[in-house]
C-alpha cells in the first residue's frame, strides 16, 4: 500500500510540475467594418515547426474564445480562420503564468491576390453546414488507420465497437472522395485504409433524401468524406493478413484497392472460424484475438459471445466498384458472397408457475446450419442540373440454406416428478431469392421552395423449401398421449409490393408557410404455401396430407393515401407541422382449402404533428397495423399433443398511436454532448395469444383482440472530451436507457397485464496520451423487472453487472501491447449455471519491414478459459434460462503486410 501511495504521490507531482509550464490565451474576434462578433471562428495554435496542432477551439455567440493549458516550453503560433475572412496570423511568444489577451482581433473580407502559405492551413474549417478537418495538422503514428486519426479530431468520438459519434450524433455512411465504399459500414474503411493517405476529412449533415432541408437537425444524420491525397489517385492500396492457432483456429483475409482518378475498385475476402461474420461490425481488422466471439458480451442477461452463442466457420470475398463520369454521372456496383457454417447448442431451464402445480422443463439443443448467400447492389446517381437528380438503387440476393437440429427434453410438475420425455429432429433445405430497386427523382420548380420528389419502389421475394422431421412424445401420464410423427413438409413463401409516392411543396409564404401534400399507393401480395404429410406405414411414402396443419395463404393489400400538410417556420429556429393522413386498405385474405375468404375495407384518417426547434423536437403519429392472415384463417391445427392453436376471424386491426420527444445540444468550445431522448407506442386492438396450459403442460392457444397495450423508451446521454492538446486525449461517456412493455395477456382463467422495465446504466472513460498509451474503462449496470397487474404472479428480477477495460501501450518502438478485460455477474441465474466470467484477452505485435508495412502478432483470447453465454428472461408467470455453447480460450499467431504502390507524380 505504502508502494502504491508513493506512486501516485509522484504522479500527482508530475502533473503539477506539467501545470506550472503552461498558460492561457484568450481573445475576441470581430468583424472588421461591423466591428460585430464572429462566431464559429476557427481558432487554432500550432507547433511553429511543422504546423501540428496543440490545442484548438472555436468562438462562442459573442466572439470570445480561450485556450488554457498552453505548453510555454516550444515555439508556437496563432491561426484564426473564418470562410470568407483573411487568415490571422501571429507567432506567439508566452511567459509561464501570463494570461496572453489578445483582445479583439479584427479579420477582414478576403483580398483575392492574397497569398496562402503553404503548410499553415487552418487546422479546422468550418463552410456552412461542413466541417473541415486538414489533417497534416493531427499528426498520428507510422502505420495509423484512419480510425486513429479521428479519435485525434475535436468532436469526434470512435466508440470501443468501431461506431462512429460526431458532435454526438451517429454517421449513417463514410465516403471516400465522394464515393460509397463497400456499403454503408464505415468501419470496413476506418480499420483498413491508412491515415497517411488523407489530406480532407469532412463532416456534413447527410440531407440525401432531404434536398429541401426541411427535415430537423435533430433527426439527421452526420457524413464523413475522406478526400484522399492527390498521389493516392493514382494508386494500389491494400494489406493482407493470415493465422493459425490452438483449436484447430484460424483466419485470413485481405483488401486490394485500385485508386484511378474517377476510378475506385477494391477487392476484399476473408475465411475464419473466429465467429467474425460476414462485413460488419467485426470484419478485416481486429486481429489477434479481440472481439472473436461476436456481438455484445452484455444483451438481456447474456455474458460472453454472441448473444446467441454459437460456433461459426465463415468464407467470404467480393468487390466493390466505383466510377465518376464527370461531376454529373456517379455509378457504384457490389457483389458479396458468403459461406457460413454454425453450430450451436445449448440447455435451457424454464420454470412455469400455474395455480395448482409448477412445470419446470429441461431441454437439450443442438443445430447445425449451413448457408450460401450472394449479394449484388448497384447504384446510378445522375445530377444533370442544379435543378434535377434522379437516384436508382437495384439488389438482388440469392443463396440457400440447410440446417440439421435436434432437441432432447423432459418434463415434471409438483405432482409428477417425470411428466414426459420428448425428442425431436429435423433436416431443412431452402432455396431464396429476392430483388428490390428504389428509384427517386427530384425536381426544382421555379418558385423558391416549390418542389416535386418521386419515388417508386419494388420489393420481390421467393423461398422454397423442404423439411424432414421425426418427433417421438413419450408420456407418463393419462392427460398426454404418447405418439411418434414423422413428417415431409413442402414449403412455399412469395411476397411482392410496388409502391409510388408524390410529393409537392409549395410555398404559401415565402420562408415562412409552405404546403406539402404527398400522395402514396402501395399494392402487395403475400402467398403461403405449405403441405404437410405423415409417412404412410403400409406405403413407407409421404402421402398421408394433414389438411389442418397445411395452407395455402395469399393476402392482397391495397394501400392508398393523401397527406396533406402544413409547414409554418414560427422563426428562423422553431417550425410546426401538422397535417392529417386519409387513408384506405384494401384487403383480401384468401384461405383455400374450402374456407371462405375474407375481405376488408379500411378508412382511417391518422393526424400527424411535430414540432422542431435548433435542438430538439417533438413527434405525434398514427398508423394501422393488420393481424396476421394465419392468426384469423378459422381452423384448429393440432400440431401434437402438448400443442394446439385456432384462428380468429373475427380480428381486428389494431391502432398505433406514437409520440416521440428529442433534445440534442452540443458545446463547441468545451466539446460537450448532451441528448434526451424517448418514444411511446400506444396500441388499441392488439392481437394478444390466450393460452390455456393444463397441469401436465399441453397448450392449447387462440387468438384475441385487447386494449391497453404500450411501450416505449427513454434515454440520455452525456459526453465530454478533452481533446485540444495533441498528446493528452481524454474522454467522458455517461448514459441512462430504460425501455418499458406493457403487454395484455391471458393464462387459464387469469387475465391482467404484463409490465417489463428494462434499464442500463454505463460509464465510460477513454484516456490517450500521444499515441503511446491508450486505456479505454467501462461499467454497465443492467436491470430488468417484470411486474404483473390483476394477477397474483411472482414479480420477477434480474441484474447483470459489466465492468472492463481496453488498454494499449506502444513502447518501446515497433512493439505493440494490447488488452481487453471484463467480468461480468449475474446473480439472480439459477444454480448450475455459470454466474459471473473473466474475459482477458492479451496481444503482443513486433512491428518490421520499411515503413513497418509487415506486423506480427502472437496473442490469446479467454485466458482464463471462462467466456459463457447465459440469459435470463421472464414472460407469462414463467422464468426462462439459457445456456449456450460459446468460443472459449485460444492462442493465434498471425501476420500481416501492408501494400502501397503509388503512380503519381
Amino acid at each position: 500500500m505504502l508502494k502504491l501511495l508513493t506512486l501516485l504521490l509522484f504522479i500527482l507531482m508530475g502533473f503539477n510540475l506539467m501545470a506550472q509550464n503552461k498558460t492561457t490565451v484568450k481573445g475576441i474576434v470581430a468583424d472588421s467594418s461591423s466591428k460585430a462578433p464572429i462566431e464559429f471562428a476557427t481558432v487554432a495554435i500550432v507547433n511553429a515547426k511543422d504546423t501540428s496542432l496543440i490545442s484548438y477551439t472555436l468562438t462562442d455567440k459573442n466572439g470570445v474564445f480561450k485556450l488554457s493549458g498552453i505548453p510555454i516550453e516550444r515555439p508556437a503560433k496563432l491561426i484564426i480562420s473564418y470562410v470568407g475572412y483573411t487568415t490571422f496570423r501571429r507567432l506567439l511568444e508566452l511567459k509561464k503564468d501570463v494570461i496572453k489577451d489578445f483582445g479583439t482581433v479584427l479579420l477582414s473580407g478576403h483580398n483575392l491576390e492574397e497569398v496562402v502559405i503553404k503548410g499553415e492551413r487552418s487546422p479546422v474549417v468550418i463552410k456552412k453546414d461542413t466541417i473541415e478537418f486538414n489533417t497534416e495538422a493531427f499528426k498520428t503514428r507510422p502505420n495509423a488507420v484512419v480510425e486513429e486519426l479521428l479519435r485525434k479530431l475535436p468532436g469526434v468520438q470512435v466508440n470501443v465497437d468501431g461506431s462512429i459519434l460526431v458532435n454526438g450524433k451517429s454517421i449513417s455512411k463514410l465516403l471516400i472522395d465522394g464515393k460509397e465504399f463497400f456499403g454503408n459500414d464505415p468501419k470496413v474503411a476506418t480499420k483498413n485504409l491508412d491515415a497517411d493517405m488523407v489530406d480532407k476529412i469532412q463532416v456534413y449533415d447527410d440531407r440525401e433524401n432531404d434536398p429541401d432541408h426541411l427535415v430537423s437537425e435533430t433527426q439527421v444524420a452526420k457524413i464523413i468524406n475522406l478526400k484522399m491525397k492527390s498521389k493516392i489517385k493514382k494508386s494500389t492500396l491494400g494489406k493482407i493478413y493470415g493465422g493459425g492457432g490452438s483449436r484447430d483456429r484460424y483466419e485470413a483475409a485481405g483488401i486490394l484497392s485500385n485508386f484511378r482518378d474517377t476510378l475506385q475498385i477494391s477487392l476484399i475476402g476473408l475465411a475464419n472460424n473466429l465467429n467474425k461474420t460476414g462485413f460488419s461490425s467485426q470484419d478485416l481488422y481486429s486481429m489477434g484475438g479481440f472481439d472473436r466471439s461476436g456481438g455484445s458480451q452484455v444483451y438481456d442477461g447474456t455474458f460472453g459471445g454472441r448473444g446467441y452463442g454459437g460456433m461459426e466457420n465463415v468464407a467470404s470475398g467480393g468487390f466493390n466498384i466505383n466510377n465518376n463520369y464527370g461531376k454529373k454521372l456517379k455509378l457504384n456496383l457490389v457483389y458479396f458472397y458468403t459461406h457460413t457454417e454454425r453450430i450451436y447448442n445449448s440447455q435451457n431451464y424454464n420454470e412455469q408457475f400455474l395455480h395448482d402445480t409448477k412445470l419446470v422443463s429441461l431441454s437439450q439443443n443442438n443445430s447445425n446450419n449451413k448457408n450460401d448467400k450472394h449479394a449484388i447492389s448497384g447504384l446510378i446517381e445522375w445530377v444533370p442540373d442544379t435543378i434535377n437528380r434522379v437516384r436508382y438503387e437495384p439488389k438482388f440476393n440469392f443463396g440457400s440454406d440447410n440446417n440439421l437440429s435436434g432437441n432432447f427434453g423432459n418434463s415434471s410438475n409438483t405432482a409428477f416428478p417425470k411428466l414426459r420425455e420428448t425428442a425431436y429432429d429435423s433436416r431443412y433445405n431452402a432455396n431464396n431469392t429476392s430483388f428490390s430497386h428504389n428509384f427517386n427523382y427530384y425536381h426544382r420548380l421555379k418558385k423558391k421552395g416549390e418542389s416535386l420528389n418521386i419515388t417508386h419502389s419494388v420489393q420481390l421475394n421467393n423461398n422454397g423449401g423442404d423439411k424432414f422431421s421425426l418427433y417421438n412424445i413419450v408420456s407418463y401420464t393419462a392427460d398426454v398421449k404418447s405418439e411418434r410423427q414423422d413428417r415431409y413438409e413442402d414449403s412455399w413463401r412469395k411476397s411482392s409490393s410496388v409502391d409510388l409516392s408524390l410529393t409537392y411543396n409549395y410555398p404559401l409564404i415565402i420562408e415562412k408557410l409552405i404546403l406539402e401534400m404527398n400522395a402514396y399507393s402501395k399494392y402487395s401480395s403475400n402467398k403461403d404455401q405449405l403441405s404437410i404429410l405423415e409417412r404412410n406405414p403400409l406405403t413407407t411414402s409421404y402421402d398421408i396430407l394433414q389438411v389442418n396443419l397445411s395452407n395455402d395463404l395469399q393476402r392482397n393489400i391495397f394501400t392508398q393515401n393523401i397527406r396533406p400538410q402544413l409547414l409554418y417556420k414560427i422563426n428562423k429556429n422553431y417550425s410546426i407541422r401538422l397535417g392529417v393522413k386519409a387513408e384506405l386498405n384494401d384487403v383480401k385474405n384468401i384461405f383455400n382449402y374450402g374456407y371462405d375468404n375474407i375481405n376488408q375495407k379500411f378508412y382511417n384518417f391518422f393526424p400527424s404533428m411535430r414540432f422542431d426547434g435548433p435542438s430538439l423536437s417533438f413527434s405525434y403519429d398514427e398508423r394501422l397495423e393488420l393481424p396476421g392472415i394465419s392468426q384469423m384463417q378459422p381452423i384448429v391445427r393440432e400440431y401434437n399433443s402438448l400443442y394446439k392453436t385456432t384462428g380468429n376471424p373475427d380480428l381486428v386491426p389494431s391502432r398505433v398511436r406514437n409520440l416521440n420527444f428529442n433534445l440534442y445540444k452540443y458545446n463547441h468550445s468545451k466539446q460537450i454532448n448532451f441528448n434526451i431522448y424517448s418514444g411511446l407506442n400506444f396500441s388499441n386492438n392488439v392481437v394478444i395469444q390466450q393460452t390455456i396450459l393444463s397441469s401436465a403442460g399441453a397448450n392449447t392457444t387462440t387468438y384475441v383482440n385487447r386494449n391497453g397495450s404500450a411501450n416505449g423508451y427513454m434515454g440520455a446521454n452525456f459526453g465530454k472530451q478533452l481533446k485540444k492538446s495533441q498528446k493528452w486525449q481524454v474522454g467522458f461517456n455517461t448514459n441512462v436507457n430504460l425501455n418499458l412493455n406493457r403487454r395484455p395477456f391471458i393464462l387459464n382463467m387469469d387475465e391482467g397485464f404484463e409490465n417489463s422495465f428494462y434499464t442500463t446504466l454505463g460509464e465510460n472513460i477513454s484516456f490517450n496520451y500521444n499515441e503511446l498509451l491508450s486505456i479505454n474503462a467501462r461499467y454497465n449496470f443492467t436491470k430488468q423487472m417484470t411486474r404483473y397487474k390483476d394477477v397474483n404472479f411472482n414479480n420477477v428480477n434480474t441484474y447483470s453487472h459489466t465492468i472492463g477495460s481496453d488498454f494499449s501501450l506502444r513502447w518501446p518502438k515497433k512493439i505493440i501491447l494490447d488488452a481487453n478485460y471484463s467480468y461480468n455477474y449475474n446473480p439472480q441465474i439459477a444454480e448450475g449455471f455459470p454466474r459471473s466470467s473473466h474475459l482477458l484477452n492479451l496481444a503482443l505485435s513486433l512491428q518490421m519491414l520499411k515503413k513497418d508495412r509487415g506486423q506480427l502478432k502472437i496473442s490469446v483470447y479467454d485466458l482464463f478459459d471462462q467466456n459463457i453465454s447465459v440469459s435470463r428472461y421472464a414472460y407469462n408467470n414463467a422464468v426462462n434460462i439459457s445456456d449456450r455453447e460459446i468460443l472459449k480460450r485460444y492462442f493465434l499467431v498471425t501476420y500481416q503486410y501492408k501494400l502501397n504502390i503509388f503512380k503519381g507524380k
